[in-house]
């Protein structure tokens, strides 16, 4: 009796060391190796840098169709308020900080010329020129935005200059929880497994 208990826990541990290493395996095998090691009759080569490319490919399209594209970018600046705080603080870096910093310090004589008062004539006209054409100014910005922006090309480069290493710790921190649940499941399943094959052996053996 005794033998057999122990037969019986020496089976079940050993699916369960089996069953946890199998899944431990597939996962590491996901990233590593990082470059293709030729076996001789075979060849092996992590999952994610085999197809990297593709996968980058892959995301970037289904981020830009199904997440985030041009177009949701465009309908929200056309959708944005443009309110006259938010010119003036414009006006004032553009013309009151690079005029009088850039322009007037570097030329003595026209600092003498262009006053506070003529600096603050200048921001209205043109605050006042904004605000007249501000429908406009947005569709012009959102028409270079569709046509220069691509979002999915963005992504993709993005993603190629992140290295093996980089893509294998950023998907490690976000699925840590998950990765090791899947290797939990790999013991339990290896030892139900285990269980079901020494009844089976026992009743093999009293046939």
């Amino acid at each position: 009796m005794n033998r057999l208990v122990l037969q019986f826990f020496l089976t079940v541990s050993i699916g369960v060391l089996i069953g946890w290493f199998t899944n431990y395996l597939a996962i590491k095998l996901l990233f590593r190796p990082y470059k293709e090691i030729n076996l001789l009759l075979f060849k092996i080569q992590g999952l994610i840098p085999k197809r990297k490319d593709e996968i980058v490919e892959n995301i970037a399209e289904v981020v830009e169709k199904e997440l985030i594209s041009i177009s949701d970018i465009t309908e929200k600046i056309q959708d944005a308020h443009i309110d006259e705080e938010v010119i003036d603080g414009l006006l004032d870096k553009i013309i009151g900080e690079k005029l009088q910093n850039s322009i007037l310090e570097k030329n003595p004589l026209l600092k003498m010329l262009v006053n506070d008062s003529m600096i603050e004539k200048i921001k209205s006209y043109f605050k006042k020129a904004i605000l007249e054409n501000k429908d406009e100014i947005v569709s012009e910005i959102i028409r270079i935005a569709e046509e220069k922006i691509n979002i999915k090309e963005i992504m993709t480069e993005k993603m190629h200059n992140f290295s093996l290493e980089e893509m294998e710790k950023i998907i490690l921190t976000v699925s840590k929880k998950e990765l090791k649940h899947i290797e939990i499941i790999g013991g339990i399943l290896g030892g139900i497994i285990a269980v079901f094959q020494f009844i089976l052996l026992i009743i093999l053996n009293q046939v």
